[in-house]
């Protein structure tokens, strides 16, 4: 079994997968049900609420928790990270391997909320092409920046599910919300902000700066998150 079979393994195997996937079907339901129901009402509001405060921010970062905490979790329960680590496969690569499958299937488990809330853009003024394009974008870059922070996260802590949830509840949830100073520093807010490109002004809470500032924040978060992992894993207890 190769490296990238034995990662998806971790990353989809037991019951964390039905709470996965689950969760964005339920989205991706409400907005398609939101779609048929609406006639000749304009649906931009609700479109704002589930893209912008429901998928991005809540929904595939639980996800992106789950699956990047589990990345490296059948080696930890089974206690089987040393002989992964004694094999000549390089830290960088072992990393790199966990963390595409993770934010892979993050970005996959996400989809039927995605596309939901595509079918529901269709009832919106917004021109669908961009919001196709923001959607689609926002929620690659958020599966891949979080995916990135929750895969460290499982190698500095033990108890990474834990702290994350309290990441996600506190800072990128409560204080996000109540402060300016603290949405600039949120991965959530960010995403929200890319989402909110064919939005002349974001009805929702996002980042002020620019479209082009998030993306580039949101990879720098994926990119400085594996090399960190790939730094640590080495030094992970074991």
């Amino acid at each position: 079994m190769t490296l990238l079979q034995l990662s998806l393994r971790s990353v989809v195997r037991g019951k964390r997968m039905v709470f996965v996937a689950l969760l964005p079907l339920l989205v991706g339901l409400v907005a398609v049900l939101l779609a048929v129901n609406a006639g000749d009402t304009d649906r931009t509001d609700p479109y704002g609420v589930l893209a912008g405060e429901l998928l991005l921010p809540l929904v595939l970062a639980l996800v992106a928790l789950i699956l990047g905490v589990n990345a490296f979790g059948d080696e930890r329960d089974e206690r089987t990270l040393g002989l992964l680590l004694a094999t000549t496969l390089s830290r960088p690569r072992i990393v790199l391997t966990k963390y595409a499958a993770a934010a892979a299937v993050t970005w996959l488990a996400c989809l039927p909320a995605t596309l939901g809330c595509l079918v529901l853009a269709t009832k919106t003024e917004l021109p669908f092409g961009e919001a196709a394009v923001s959607l689609l974008v926002a929620s690659l870059l958020a599966a891949l920046a979080y995916s990135a922070l929750f895969v460290l996260l499982s190698l500095v802590l033990r108890r990474a599910v834990l702290v994350g949830l309290a990441y996600l509840v506190l800072w990128e949830g409560l204080l996000a919300e109540l402060a300016v100073a603290f949405r600039n520093l949120s991965v959530g807010a960010y995403a929200a902000r890319v989402v909110g490109a064919p939005f002349d002004d974001v009805p929702f809470n996002a980042s002020d700066g620019s479209v082009v500032t998030a993306v580039v924040l949101l990879v720098v978060v994926a990119v400085v998150g594996v090399a960190a992992s790939a730094w640590r894993l080495p030094r992970a207890h074991l």
